[in-house]
């Protein structure tokens, strides 16, 4: 007989009673309706942790040359001690290995396995015929992609300074800052972005943004002036037919280092914005608006509020020039050493009045002075007047027109009265000018004279005498001579080509280097002598040349050119000189 089974007093029961099922264990807050069951929390992930890179063995130091010294430290740099790890961590670790399950270990073995094989075969992998000291094709592709982050910084701030200076840095650092982190600090620099040009990116010159580009111009501008423009020292704008304003306006609010503003060929420039521009930036001393359409009071504006530390000034001609000339006049700009006034292509002639003694007492300490096609005639002077200080510090007169010229040799007087630094007389279109007023000019050691005549010359009265004055009296120090067009005769030609043979030099040879004799009289011997006494002659225009053969009127360029020509000129002379000893 069983026995029955017994209660919990132990009193059998009359039936057994079945086992009840196990209740899972629940978690219950609140009421006890399934509504009221919490939700299960997700376990938030940590953040993965960048790898560290390894500190560099080497430090760079810069020197004063702007080179770059890159110095090891692989015995100085103390060796790293490794991080313990606790004993928990380790626990952990160990068990999470062995809870693996078997079809795991399983698949890694024959992945194991599998490389095994392949790095057994010679050439399969890495270095062909390495075998099983070859690298894996995907280490070398690593460490093959991966040179630009290993690079110093200082080296990638050399690099990119290169690219800047022949590229500019727009959009060129913009592009190098998408590459990686490294390149996007070096691009970030502010030695890269004292210098940046924008030119018509977004659209072709000429045509106006549509809105949508527009936007995204706004966009970029907003962004790069704060960010990357604070050292910002110079600053072009070219070709921009719409907001130029609102440029000029950031420019002045995160730029105050800005030093010299470039508008070449912008619409709208505003009073407004110029004016912002000069009380915003104290360091500006250059500002150039030729080719560009300003307001009519813009540039008075301007004068009056920064004048007094301006000391490059590019314009070009227009109505209100009496007026600026007369701001100019009135000591505005006691600092200015260049101005240069210059004229569109499709600008009607206009005579302007030029009073030469005001001017340089306005600007006593003015280098440069070019006045491209413009049409300027001398004020006059009364005989009480006192005597002109003349431009002391004058050492380049640019004074060139395609058109007609008032300038004669008492203007050119006046305006080079107490010049003796003077270098460089572009004279071009000057046909009033004779070679006996150049020669009584105080300037004894001019290096470039261009004398050219490229326009029509039917109707004017030229020298036919006088060039050995000018070469004579400069043969020391002429470096670029510029006769086309001009009239002098064949004996006038040798005589003055004549002073370069005498080698005048400091190093014993003229200085010579580049000629223009378009259009002139030269002949076929003057022309040898010529070249045969100057060996330091780089550049030689015989265009045009009426008493030279055929062949041989042309322009030379280099050394090899220029000796070649010897030879023809001489195989020439000599069959000439055979052709007449048959005759």
């Amino acid at each position: 007989m069983d026995e029955e089974p017994t209660g919990s007093g132990g009193a059998p029961d009359s039936q057994p009673k079945p086992r009840a099922p196990r209740k899972r264990k629940r978690e219950v807050s609140g009421g006890a309706g399934p509504s009221s069951r919490a939700p299960k929390e997700k376990k938030r992930k940590k953040p993965r942790r960048a790898p560290r890179t390894p500190a560099p063995h080497y430090f760079v130091h810069e020197t004063d040359n702007d080179m770059l010294l890159i110095i090891s430290n692989m015995g100085e740099a103390p060796e790293r001690t490794l991080r313990k790890t606790s004993k928990r961590k380790k626990g952990k670790a160990k068990q999470k290995k062995q809870q693996k399950s078997p079809t795991k270990r399983a698949a890694n073995r024959r992945k194991a396995a599998q490389r095994g094989s392949l790095a057994k075969q010679p050439g399969s992998v890495g270095v062909p015929g390495e075998g099983r000291d070859a690298l894996p094709v995907a280490s070398q592709s690593a460490n093959g992609s991966s040179w630009g982050e290993h690079l110093p910084v200082e080296i990638l701030v050399q690099i990119f300074h290169v690219a800047v200076a022949s590229d500019g840095a727009v959009p060129f650092l913009c592009r190098m800052s998408r590459v990686c982190r490294l390149w996007y600090g070096a691009a970030s620099n502010p030695v890269l972005w004292q210098k940046v040009s924008i030119g018509h990116c977004w659209v072709a010159p000429g045509k106006r943004l549509p809105p949508a580009a527009e936007k995204r111009v706004l966009g970029t501008l907003e962004w790069l002036v704060p960010n990357r423009f604070s050292h910002l020292r110079e600053f072009s704008l070219c070709h921009w037919k719409s907001l130029v304003p609102v440029v000029l306006k950031a420019i002045g609010h995160s730029c105050p280092l800005l030093t010299s503003l470039k508008l070449s060929h912008c619409n709208g420039v505003t009073t407004e914005s110029l004016c912002a521009i000069a009380e915003s930036c104290p360091h500006l001393e250059s500002l150039n608006l030729q080719n560009s359409q300003t307001d009519s009071s813009a540039v008075l504006s301007f004068l009056e509020a920064a004048g007094s530390r301006i000391r490059h000034l590019w314009l070009t001609y227009s109505s209100r020039m009496s007026a600026i000339i007369g701001v100019i006049l009135n000591g505005t700009c006691p600092e200015l050493q260049l101005l240069e006034v210059n004229t569109e292509l499709k600008q009607s002639p206009h005579h302007f009045q030029l009073p030469i003694e005001q001017l340089q007492a306005a600007c006593p300490k003015l280098q440069v002075l070019r006045l491209l096609n413009v049409i300027c005639y001398p004020k006059s002077v009364p005989s009480s007047a006192p005597q002109s200080p003349g431009f002391p510090h004058l050492e380049e007169l640019c004074l060139a027109t395609t058109s007609f010229s008032f300038v004669d040799n008492n203007m050119l007087r006046r305006i080079l009265c107490a010049s003796s630094r003077l270098r460089v007389l572009d004279l071009r279109g000057c046909f009033r000018v004779t070679p006996k007023g150049m020669e009584l000019l105080p300037c004894p050691d001019l290096e470039q004279l261009y004398l050219g005549l490229y326009c029509s010359a039917i109707h004017l009265h030229l020298p036919l005498e006088g060039c050995p004055l000018i070469t004579w009296k400069w043969n020391h120090s002429l470096r670029e001579l510029d006769l086309t067009g001009q009239s002098f005769s064949e004996a006038d030609l040798e005589e003055a080509m004549a002073a370069f043979g005498q080698k005048p030099g400091a190093e014993g040879e003229p200085v010579l280097r580049s000629l223009s004799l378009t259009g002139t009289k030269v002949t076929l011997n003057t022309v040898s002598s010529l070249i045969a006494s100057c060996p330091s002659l780089r550049s030689l225009n015989l265009s045009s040349c009426r008493h030279l053969p055929r062949g041989m009127k042309k322009a030379y360029r280099g050394q090899e050119e220029i000796r070649h020509c010897l030879h023809q000129l001489l195989s020439s002379s000599e069959a000439s000189a055979g052709l007449g000893s048959t005759t």
